[in-house]
């Protein structure tokens, strides 16, 4: 007959197999990880998270060219489907980022409890399906559905990479890592104009599609061959097996806050918390703002660059090509990258610490903007280098927006970053969805140098925010029930 003290004082055997699991017991009954076992996420060989890297930042930028063809192919549909341009660019871009800012809300928790691996596989295969349907179908509602639908399944590795990349990397890797990422998704924003142009001038808009049905499709099988890389649920994988295994009853372990086992968790962490820290939240309230303007100028761009470079007598693809300017200032976001690395040797880990970037980037995308706004037709008549300087600068700017403030989300509410990326994602997709559906009548409705004024003028008055965050952020983070429960988790398991 068992002890009443046996569950408390496991037999060696127990701890054996918990040992061999990776796992260890603390002294509060919880199991968790050897952080130093070769299973645990960070210790995997530096081959399989090469691999399984790559091929989810690839699924990441290519989904994301995908989303910005919306205005070449809409451009390409209005006769065919006998509707106005505004509707035309509701079907092809804004209901793309209706469905990403639908999956910018249900995706992030729904990684977090079930895993990232299969999230990563369903969201090709949707997105193959999704394209094809926008493709084929010979009526507009097919645009709508299509797009919509994949606009969900691109939400997947838009919201869920992050994660996948904090899984495998320490954070001296992380720096560079997020980098890369952020450079490859706004590098994606900059080709899917060029993308869209050209093949919709050669062979058709329909093609567009096709070729991303095909391409997604195939991306299925490099992705079969991916790890699950959530280290909770791969714990709760384990716990489950060695509560089979073992003779005790009591073996635990934390459920994080973005657990949703039932559906009053589901609907509390998907719904409620990202619209309570969307509305309530000072910082996620002006993140999601600073950022949502930065990424929709970009999709605003790519209806209204055509309409600038058409003043000089360019062509829709030979206009298209200004993207590369704007990827090209992607590059300068290495630099301040290097004093990251150099305050967190020093031990600065605060998350105001990181923003260096943004205070850069905030001024660089008000001079870029101004100096586009007052280098092209019809009020000034200069070389077209200029412009692309402006652009060059609006690039670096965008990507520093995306790479910093996502960055100071995730620290500031780290327990809590799957809901703050999603108030965040939320925003960001329905700003980018609306933008382009006033550019046109925005650049020709005004001459093109006051429309780009205006958005210069907004971008003058966004430099105020660094100061801001650089200042008040600690206050506001204390103030905040969230970040302050955060920083108190965090400190009492020691986080990295």
């Amino acid at each position: 007959m068992k002890d009443e003290n046996d569950a408390e004082c496991p037999s060696p055997d127990d701890d054996d197999l918990i040992r061999e699991a990776g796992l260890q017991k603390t002294h509060s009954g919880y199991v968790e990880w050897q952080k130093d076992h070769s299973e645990y996420p960070r210790n995997w060989r530096l081959s399989r998270k090469i691999y399984d890297t790559t091929i989810i930042v690839f699924l990441e930028f290519y989904t994301t060219v995908i989303s910005t063809t919306g205005p070449s192919a809409a451009k390409n549909t209005m006769n065919e489907h006998q509707i106005s341009r505004t509707l035309s660019l509701v079907a092809f871009t804004f209901m793309y980022q209706l469905g990403q800012a639908l999956g910018g809300l249900l995706m992030p928790p729904m990684s977090e409890s079930f895993g990232r691996r299969k999230a990563y596989i369903y969201s090709s295969a949707v997105f193959s399906i999704a394209s094809l349907i926008t493709g084929v179908v010979p009526h507009v509602a097919g645009v709508y559905v299509g797009r919509v639908i994949a606009g969900f399944a691109s939400a997947i590795p838009s919201v869920v990479l992050a994660g996948s990349i904090e899984d495998m990397y320490r954070p001296r890797v992380r720096v560079w890592l997020i980098l890369l990422w952020n450079s490859f998704t706004t590098l994606g924003l900059c080709m899917g104009p060029i993308y869209g142009s050209y093949i919709s001038h050669a062979i058709g808009w329909r093609w567009i599609y096709y070729t991303s049905a095909i391409l997604t499709a195939s991306l299925c099988i490099p992705l079969s061959f991916i790890r699950e890389s959530r280290s909770s649920k791969l714990l709760s994988q384990k716990h489950e097996s060695l509560k089979g295994k073992t003779n005790q009853d009591d073996l635990r372990i934390h459920e994080t806050p973005d657990n949703v086992s039932s559906r009053h968790d589901f609907i509390h962490v998907v719904l409620f918390r990202p619209l309570r820290l969307a509305t309530t939240e000072p910082i996620v309230i002006m993140v999601s703002v600073l950022n949502a303007t930065a990424w929709g100028i970009i999709y605003l761009f790519t209806e209204c660059l055509t309409i600038v470079y058409a003043q000089r007598g360019w062509t829709d693809q030979t206009s298209s090509l200004s993207f590369l300017a704007i990827g090209t200032g992607i590059v300068i976001s290495l630099l301040p990258r290097f004093r990251d690395l150099k305050l967190m040797k020093q031990g600065r880990s605060e998350p105001e610490d990181k923003l260096t970037g943004f205070a850069i980037g905030a001024p660089s995308l008000a001079i870029g903007l101004w100096l586009f706004a007052w280098t092209i037709p019809p009020r000034v008549r200069t070389h077209w280098l200029p412009s692309m300087l402006g652009l060059l600068l609006v690039g670096f700017a965008t990507n520093e927006f995306a790479y910093t403030l996502n960055g100071y989300l995730a620290d500031s509410y780290s327990i809590y970053a799957a809901s703050s990326l999603a108030a965040l994602a939320l925003t960001r997709a329905l700003v980018s969805g609306v933008m382009p559906l006033f550019a046109h009548q925005m650049f020709t409705g005004l001459d093109t140098n006051l429309a780009a004024s205006v958005l210069a003028a907004v971008a003058t008055l966004y430099c105020v925010a660094p100061v801001v965050f650089l200042k008040y952020g600690k206050q506001m983070r204390e103030a905040s029930e969230f970040a302050r429960h955060s920083a108190e988790v965090n400190k009492r398991h020691g986080e990295e």
